[in-house]
């Protein structure tokens, strides 16, 4: 036989009070003690922040791209004697965010510290997150595009030719006497198959772009960030 649970008043302390007693419920309290919880729950609840959803997204994009960010082994934070300046999100723009940090760092009692900046421009592809480390001084999506951009892919568009990208490679249209050069400095993870028009992509850790179909006579062009870390030596993008 099923164990029906007693109806139980809920708006009156007092009542409360008598049927948690009576019927020998948890959480037997007395009628004073019942509208002192509630006051407090009250409470609680009016002076709880509540957060903008635009404020949460926010912070969510941030906690996205600092863990990509780290596991590509960058910074996430300039690091002083006595303070640190982590990462914040400086500019948003069609998907992609420009994360950015200005502060004191320090080296050594020898060398002491300076000021420092650091900007990461990153987004998704592919359905996965991507960073990349472009200069300090770079504070919007713009600027940090146009300086990932190589000047073959610029001059390209401006002489109206097709450019498709996969990944940190640029695919770009050209003659047919120059069909496939570049291939040869192609990253192991990113495959041309001449006979198929294919441009794959297979890298180690799984997360692949979409395979890129090109009917047309192309030369290919690789993207180049800063490497990450302090280093100000340039290495490969996404």
């Amino acid at each position: 036989m099923p164990i029906m649970t007693p109806a139980i008043p809920t708006r009156d302390a007092r009542q409360l009070a008598v049927a948690l007693r009576e019927h020998n419920l948890p959480g037997r309290r007395s009628a004073t003690a019942i509208v002192r919880l509630r006051r407090d729950r009250n409470r609680r609840q009016q002076t709880q922040p509540t957060v903008p959803l635009r404020d949460r997204l926010a912070l969510a994009l941030l906690d996205r791209y600092r863990a990509e960010i780290e596991r590509r082994g960058g910074e996430i934070a300039i690091v002083g004697d006595r303070s640190e300046t982590p990462l914040s999100i400086e500019h948003r723009r069609d998907g992609l965010v420009l994360l950015h940090a200005r502060g004191w760092r320090y080296y050594s009692r020898r060398h002491g510290g300076h000021m420092a900046a650091l900007s990461y421009l990153a987004g998704m592809e592919d359905g996965w997150p991507w960073a990349v480390r472009v200069p300090g001084t770079i504070t919007d999506v713009g600027a940090a595009l146009d300086w990932l951009t190589p000047a073959t892919v610029k001059a390209a568009r401006g002489d109206g030719r097709r450019v498709r990208r996969q990944g940190d490679i640029y695919a770009i249209e050209t003659t047919p006497a120059h069909d496939g050069r570049g291939r040869e400095e192609l990253p192991e993870s990113h495959r041309w198959n001449p006979a198929t028009r294919y441009l794959t992509h297979r890298p180690a850790d799984g997360r692949r772009h979409r395979p890129l179909r090109v009917p047309y006579p192309v030369r290919f062009v690789r993207q180049r960030a800063y490497e990450m870390g302090r280093s100000g030596a340039w290495g490969a993008a996404d």
